[in-house]
């Protein structure tokens, strides 16, 4: 007799429930361009590698102070610059520029 009454407990909670779903009635997305985005990628990764590579001949030419290794110091740090300057040109681009599309919910029935 347990077992029935368990089993009419169980199916009295499984009545009782009730789910919710709530969907908007709009989705929103935000588009950008593809070039600007690969562009952006691109001078980021240059940027961070000439940086690490700039610092590296910092710190060599103030142990061992030369004029090759200064020459380079410059050319890197300079070449750094004007990666980062084009990485936020693009950056700026990319947020700039998106495009908004939106669509109702009811066009998917």
């Amino acid at each position: 007799m347990s077992k029935v009454a368990e089993k009419n407990s169980t199916e009295i909670k499984i009545k009782n429930t009730m789910v919710e779903v709530n969907f908007p009635s709009r989705i929103s997305i935000e588009l950008v361009q593809g070039n600007e985005l690969r562009h952006y990628e691109i001078f980021f990764l240059v940027t961070t590698l000439t940086l690490s590579t700039a610092v590296s001949f910092w710190t060599t030419y103030v142990i061992t102070p030369n004029r090759v290794i200064l020459f380079s110091a410059f050319a890197f740090s300079l070449f750094t610059v004007l990666s980062g300057v084009l990485t936020f040109y693009y950056r700026s681009k990319l947020y700039n520029g998106k495009i908004t599309r939106s669509i109702s919910l009811d066009d998917f029935k």
